[in-house]
């Protein structure tokens, strides 16, 4: 008897080639599946700088503060310092050179508007000393020019919410040390 091989379960058994230009379902879903990941990481980072960029342009001080250090506020050229403790004139005045400034001296009416919105309500020492006759002279060592009007009769200037006054420079009043603009 001679024996008959069957092809037929053979060719069965056989996979077919796949044409490169064909793909399965689950091939073309893989591919998809990472780029969607791609572009879902891609928009993520694009919101995430959209959020920092956000935060900090609205926790940043704005440029009238930029060269002026924390606890510090900035106006035109200068940086100011109103002070939360009190002390006389002459530890006012050494208090500031701790912080390697001086007392305040007011240049313009746009300063001393600016300094009197923001000293609060106690009266702050200010560096203007003056004479018995109400001339006066700052502490740079220029002339008070009487530009504004000074209260009372005493030495040592101060600045309060009605303006500019004088008193015994043993009082203790807080201060407002001033000083250039940081431009480096």
């Amino acid at each position: 008897m001679a024996q008959s091989i069957s092809l037929t379960a053979v060719d069965e058994k056989i996979p077919k080639p796949i044409n490169s230009s064909q793909e399965t379902d689950g091939t073309k879903q893989g591919f998809l599946g990472k780029h969607n990941i791609k572009i879902f990481l891609l928009i993520s980072i694009i919101l995430n700088i959209i959020l920092v960029s956000t935060i900090v342009f609205f926790t940043v001080p704005r440029s009238s503060h930029y060269g002026c250090q924390d606890g510090w506020i900035g106006f035109q050229n200068n940086c100011y310092y109103f002070s939360k403790q009190e002390a006389d004139w002459n530890s006012s005045r050494y208090n500031c050179s701790i912080k390697h400034a001086d007392l305040t001296v007011i240049n313009t009416k746009e300063e001393m508007k600016f300094l009197r919105q923001h000293k609060c309500t106690s009266d702050h020492w200010i560096g203007l000393l003056m004479t018995e006759n109400q001339t006066g002279k700052w502490i740079n060592k220029i002339a008070f020019n009487k530009s504004f009007i000074v209260r009372g009769n005493e030495k040592c200037a101060y600045l309060s919410d009605d303006g500019v006054a004088t008193a015994r420079c043993y009082a203790e009043r807080k201060w407002i040390c001033s000083r250039k603009k940081d431009t480096s």
